[in-house]
């Protein structure tokens, strides 16, 4: 290969072939990140089962133990040789072999990583018998000739599992593999000999594991792509003889320059790395070359999305084969549609690479790149066309975006023609789910360029009005690649998607263009749960069960029964007040329904969030406009604290002095709160503040304005929604009220209130599901405040929720499934 002047160091030369490319020597591979997580995850479980299940540890140790004396009977070779062979020869080994292939830096890091865990062990094991418990120590100790149990880290066990680490992955060299048996059979061996127990054993493997990973990913590891003479090799493996191999490189401006411009499309939107390829037959091709080390962090792209996406299954891509294979399958089932798509010309296997030779495509520029005078109706036409050929063969791309659709013009007839690219997402037999998302990346990726008008006017013209009303709720930013999202953001027209939906509404006023719920989770959802099981385990660990068994059972069962009867009222209290102020009529057991189906929602929605959802889903499937129905949510929960204060209010002046609370507000707190206030009304006179402030306010009273005058000239909906809402707080401290009375505890009415108020104040502002964790907090400090004992406070607490949250969830299971096929929701 001849080299060129400008050329990068990756150029050679053999045979007259010429390569320009940058190889990359080490790499950091995505695997090892998803490793060093696993041996984490191992060394905290290790510690677990040793706190908390010292028995089994122990046991296993004991069993392993007890068939030493016919293991030592086989054993021909003495304890002391293993010992040997791991704390010596197998370290000279390592060394050795990275010497022989002359890499001093690679010996190192093996050195580096040995000492690292050599620290590590020492410190896990003096936190170990300085903080840990009785239980932890026994499962990592062993008993000496004088029988006293010492405890027993080997660190040199962990030095050599972080130099066998760091030296390579396990199958890359078979001194590797065989030093990883040694090692194992050494553990074993020192088991049963009573040198070492299994939980320690196993410890010291992943603090080793951990610290050789953490070593190999920072400093990276040695790369086994194919480049220069392999890449040719492959090439030629294919069917194919180069003359010119050329390196297309988005993150390097420099190889993009006087490239082929579908070459340089493809290498922004291709997983791998993408060459334009010239063959002595002056044959343009574009190959791209699928690396072993990238793979898994492919993968686990394309198993995140199907997790968090309803509906959109994973291909198993088990190997960098598959994976390729899965790739060229779905381009060649495309093509076979009538798509116009590269063909795949060739594939071969060279060292970690698999390599991929396509068709070069005949247009010339992305839609990205394409001057807005280029853009036609008639070229937004043919971009329909095209996907609608891969639909009707159940063919969807997945990832479609300006810079996977490329545009041009015929050279012979002068049409528009369009190629779809980059199928490494696709799949076949898809669902219509998979579809809806197409057409609506396709739709957000048209309306960035040329306007959401345009777009939607060629939709309609391809489609038709139902396929578009069909895909309407799919307009969202989750289903948008990352490309086009960022295209939304900086478009000269605002909130594209937002208008896109308004100009489908233009044209279909009773079309359902609401966002449809496509994700399983998001982010809010997984800190949510998150926050939720640590407030549980942190409520649960302080709990004394024996009193608190204890006190459930002498618990009135009529009275729960009654506590469970004023939880119940209150999906009639929520009902009444949603249908005092739906600026439609409903149906009444539709509605009382949706409150049930809220009680499952709560399962994963911060406290109040879950019914506000469901009502204002309910509203928008049945019609009302979106901003009418955000509206009247607004106004009924704006309308329930209102109900909750005045109810405070009303409930003190009522009840006097009576009860332990009743006396508040105390003189200290009025003055507090005469304080407080006025350094409110200080801060607002600061713009920035009073800006602040009304940012968050004006728009809720924006909101709820216009519904609130027009149900202020119907009396009867306020007094059934302030009946509703009352009925809704009344239900919930009677349920606490019962609960108290189940326990034999008899506060007054008002302390109930407070308490109620209390907890529920604080569950609306932790953002944990359904307040769990912060509601019991406020309500056992409240009741222990009260003078009730922490064990009966607790329990009083646990049997309140267990009636009013976790008894409710499988009704709302049962609401809300029932509502999902009804089409209500």
């Amino acid at each position: 290969m001849a080299a060129d002047a400008e050329a990068s160091p990756a150029a050679n030369t053999t045979s007259q072939v010429h390569v320009v490319d940058t190889p990359e020597t080490r790499v950091r591979r995505f695997a090892d990140v998803l490793a060093m997580l696993g041996a984490g995850i191992g060394v905290v479980l290790v510690l677990l089962f040793g706190a908390y299940a010292n028995g089994t540890t122990e046991g296993i140790t004991d069993d392993v133990r007890g068939i030493s004396d016919i293991i030592q009977r086989l054993l021909v070779a003495p304890v002391n040789l293993f010992s040997g062979l791991v704390t010596l020869v197998l370290p000279a080994v390592i060394i050795t072999s990275l010497a022989i292939r002359r890499e001093p830096r690679r010996i190192l890091e093996v050195l580096a990583a040995a000492v690292a865990a050599f620290i590590v062990t020492a410190i896990t094991a003096y936190l170990v018998v300085e903080f840990g418990i009785p239980a932890l120590q026994a499962s990592l100790s062993v008993s000496n000739a004088s029988g006293v149990a010492v405890l027993q880290l080997p660190a040199y066990i962990a030095g050599v599992a972080a130099m066998l680490t760091t030296a390579g992955r396990r199958g890359t060299r078979r001194y590797l593999a065989v030093s990883w048996n040694v090692l194992w059979i050494a553990l074993v061996v020192g088991v049963v000999s009573g040198i070492v127990t299994v939980a320690a054993a196993l410890l010291t493997v992943f603090i080793g594991r951990l610290c050789g990973l953490a070593m190999r990913y920072a400093f990276g590891s040695t790369a086994d792509r194919a480049y220069g003479d392999q890449l040719v090799e492959a090439i030629e493996r294919a069917g194919f003889r180069p003359k010119r191999v050329l390196r297309i490189d988005p993150a390097n401006p420099a190889t993009l320059e006087n490239k082929d411009p579908a070459a340089v499309a493809l290498g922004r939107t291709r997983m791998g790395r993408v060459y334009d390829v010239k063959t002595r037959e002056n044959h343009h091709l574009i190959v791209v070359a699928l690396d072993g080390d990238q793979q898994v962090a492919g993968l686990f792209t394309k198993l995140w999305s199907s997790l968090r996406l309803r509906g959109i299954s994973a291909r198993a891509d088990v190997s960098l084969r598959h994976s390729a294979e899965a790739t060229a399958l779905a381009s060649h089932a495309a093509r076979t549609a009538g798509v116009r798509t590269s063909r795949i010309l060739g594939m071969s296997h060279v060292r970690d690479t698999m390599v991929l030779v396509y068709q070069r495509p005949t247009a010339a520029r992305t839609f990205a790149d394409s001057a807005d005078e280029d853009l036609t109706d008639e070229v937004l036409d043919t971009v329909w066309s095209e996907i609608e050929r891969a639909h009707a063969a159940a063919i969807t791309h997945r990832a479609l975006s300006s810079d996977t659709i490329l545009v041009g013009i015929d050279d012979l007839s002068g049409e528009p023609i369009v190629w779809i690219t980059t199928w490494e997402f696709g799949e076949v037999a898809s669902s219509t789910l998979a579809q809806r998302i197409d057409r609506a990346q396709v739709l957000a990726m048209m309306a960035a360029r040329v306007g959401p008008h345009r777009a939607v006017d060629s939709a309609f013209r391809v489609l038709g009005q139902e396929a578009v009303e069909y895909f309407a709720p799919m307009l969202q930013s989750i289903a948008m690649p990352r490309s086009t999202r960022h295209e939304i953001r900086t478009s000269r027209h605002a909130k594209v998607l937002q208008e896109l939906r308004s100009e489908i509404l233009a044209r279909l006023p009773e079309a359902d263009v609401e966002r449809e719920n496509i994700t399983r989770f998001g982010a809010r959802t997984v800190l949510t749960l998150v926050l939720g099981i640590v407030a549980a385990v942190i409520i649960l660990a302080g709990f004394n069960t024996q009193q608190v068994i204890d006190a459930l059972q002498e618990a009135n069962a009529w009275w729960l029964l009654t506590a469970l009867g004023w939880a119940l009222l209150t999906f009639f209290g929520a009902a009444l007040a949603m249908l005092a102020f739906s600026p439609i009529r409903l149906p009444w057991n539709r509605v009382l329904l949706v409150q049930v189906a809220a009680a499952y929602v709560a399962l994963v929605a911060p406290a109040g969030v879950g019914p506000a959802a469901l009502n204002l889903r309910m509203l928008t499937k049945r019609g009302v406009q979106t901003p009418l129905a955000v509206a009247t949510v607004a106004l009924v929960q704006v309308s329930a604290v209102v109900v909750t204060l005045v109810g405070l209010v009303g409930l003190t002046v009522l009840t006097g002095s009576e009860g332990t609370l009743a006396a508040l507000p105390s003189t200290s707190v009025l003055i507090g709160v005469g304080v407080t206030a006025g350094v409110v009304a200080l801060a607002l006179t600061v713009p920035r503040v009073r800006m602040w402030a009304g940012s968050r306010v004006l728009p809720v009273v924006r909101q709820t304005w216009p519904r609130l005058a027009q149900v202020v000239g119907q009396p009867w909906r306020i007094v059934l929604g302030i009946g509703g809402n009352l009925i809704l707080t009344v239900g919930y401290v009677g349920a606490f009220h019962a609960t108290l009375e189940a326990f034999g505890q008899d506060l007054a009415v008002i302390d109930v209130a407070v308490l109620f108020f209390l907890g529920n104040a604080v569950g609306a502002i932790v953002p944990t599901p359904g307040g769990l964790g912060a509601v019991e907090f406020a309500l056992v400090t409240g009741l222990t405040g009260a003078g009730l004992p922490v064990a009966v406070a607790t329990s009083v607490v646990v049997v309140y929720r267990a009636i009013t949250y976790w008894a409710r969830i499988p009704m709302g299971y049962v609401a809300l499934k029932y509502l999902q096929r009804k089409s209500e929701l």
